[in-house]
């Protein structure tokens, strides 16, 4: 079937070529709702490294039991991610986008009130189901609302609202442990991760008046099928009533054939080795930075919290310099740049700690600035492309693309967040710093010879790129036969 340049109503005005700041606030509403997916996320990954700090000495788990809670809620979110991507390509986004974190709500507040270590496994893995599925819808909601001109400022400043909560993630357990944490420990985690349904809640109620994807409802009107909320009427909300056109992709029948169709298994196979080796670096560091810095000298919980806090603020920047410069620069570069800093400054860390100068006074200042330059790196680098990949799957099978990328992703997320105080009870923090230097500068290799350069394409161009092999160095190779 031939890609179709058009996928909505043929106004005078080209909805992909719109800058951002010509949208009403209905655009904003959107983005601002899938953001708090993000937002969520990371309140919830943060939270539970910050609980563990007291359930561990209280329930005296052993490494292994530790590392078990903390992966629990990954296996979960590898499930939902798969499970809910397959019906929204087929059924729509907007239902299951609105009601999927009604897992988070009912299994985060009962959380609060388990009385042993399997109990706390189960709700952690049911909650995780939830948030698997805002992984496949979220990204998808959008990639699929955002002009195409402009797609990675939405897509990086999504992706900022994983900082935001990581930061106030961290303040919230910062208070809650000055307010309770030395005379009530017991209650302390528990309103730490009973806290969790609250933001939920507040999620869901903000999702309730948006409409369905509009590349996905002008797919289904191509293929003479009902939907609920029309294409062009949803873009009219966003355009201020103006028609315009938009590339809503090839309309076919979704199939997940279609992530292995011409040169998209490079793709596939890229992203589903690109994302779990960059979760053993992203989820090895963000659940275990308090316990991470309080090992590295920062001797209490609080302060290690607060420090946590203070290097995620200062970090928040790196998402925002992605957000400028991601249609500028592109998604390649700033990804490869990004992890090979990381990955320095990883090393550096063994090497200090090998120096023995986390044991000194200087241990406050060198973890501040060691966990401030790689936090930064992460979010002006590859952290923000865990989002924009969403953007490379064709329309019609976006979220079982996304969805299947964020199952194979659980697989690395699991994998350091249960191995890391295996890791560091077994070898030490040197371990720590080996496995996540050497993770991401994978990641930034991997990025060089296979990644996609998607900035200001529409969903049909991206295909045919990657259809015909335009990836990575073979991109360049290909540019040069021309």
């Amino acid at each position: 079937m031939p890609l179709m340049r058009n996928g909505g109503n043929l106004g005078g005005i080209n909805f992909d070529d719109m800058p951002l700041r010509k949208l009403g606030r209905y655009f904003w509403l959107a983005w601002f709702t899938a953001s708090m997916g993000q937002f969520v996320d990371a309140y919830d990954t943060l939270i539970i490294g910050a609980a563990l700090l007291y359930i561990e000495p209280l329930w005296k788990l052993t490494p292994v039991e530790t590392g078990l809670l903390a992966a629990s809620a990954f296996i979960g979110v590898a499930l939902g991610a798969v499970l809910f991507g397959p019906i929204a390509d087929r059924m729509g986004r907007r239902l299951l986008y609105i009601y999927d974190l009604v897992f988070f709500v009912v299994f985060g507040a009962l959380s609060a009130f388990v009385t042993n270590f399997w109990e706390l496994f189960a709700v952690r893995f049911l909650l995780g189901i939830g948030i698997g599925g805002d992984y496949s819808l979220s990204p998808t909601m959008v990639a699929e609302y955002a002009p195409a001109r402009r797609r990675g400022f939405a897509l990086a400043s999504m992706n900022s609202f994983w900082g935001i909560g990581s930061v106030v993630g961290f303040l919230s357990a910062y208070g809650m442990a000055v307010a309770w944490g030395n005379t009530s420990p017991d209650f302390t985690w528990r309103f730490m991760l009973g806290s969790e349904a609250i933001w939920g809640l507040v999620v869901i109620l903000l999702r309730m008046g948006i409409l369905e994807s509009p590349r996905w409802a002008a797919l289904q009107e191509q293929l003479g099928r009902r939907v609920k909320e029309k294409a062009n009427d949803v873009v009219k909300k966003m355009t201020g009533g103006k028609e315009a056109s938009f590339d809503a992709g090839v309309a076919k029948k979704p199939s997940i054939k279609d992530l292995f169709a011409g040169k998209m298994w490079i793709v596939t196979i890229f992203i589903w080795v690109w994302w779990p080796v960059a979760d053993i670096a992203f989820y090895g560091s963000n659940m275990y930075t308090p316990y991470i810095t309080k090992g590295l000298g920062l001797t209490t919980p609080q302060m290690s919290f607060l420090a946590s806090a203070l290097y995620w603020a200062i970090a928040l920047l790196g998402y925002y310099t992605t957000a400028v410069t991601y249609d500028i620069l592109g998604r390649r570069l700033v990804t490869i740049l990004g992890s090979t800093v990381m990955g320095i400054d990883m090393f550096i860390g063994l090497a200090l700690y090998e120096m023995k100068l986390f044991s000194t006074s200087l241990a406050f200042p060198l973890v501040m600035t060691l966990f401030t330059i790689y936090y930064y790196f992460m979010n002006f680098g590859p952290g923000p492309f865990t989002v924009a990949m969403a953007e490379i799957w064709p329309t019609r099978v976006r979220a079982t693309g996304q969805g299947l990328a964020a199952m194979f992703s659980r697989f690395g997320a699991a994998f350091s967040t249960f191995y890391m105080p295996v890791l560091i009870h077994q070898i030490g923090y040197d371990g720590a710093f080996i496995l996540l230097g050497s993770a991401i500068l994978f990641v930034a290799l991997w990025s060089y010879l296979l990644m996609p350069e998607t900035k200001g394409l529409t969903p049909s161009q991206i295909e045919q790129m990657v259809l015909e092999g335009g990836i990575g160095i073979l991109a360049r190779k290909r540019g040069r036969r021309g």
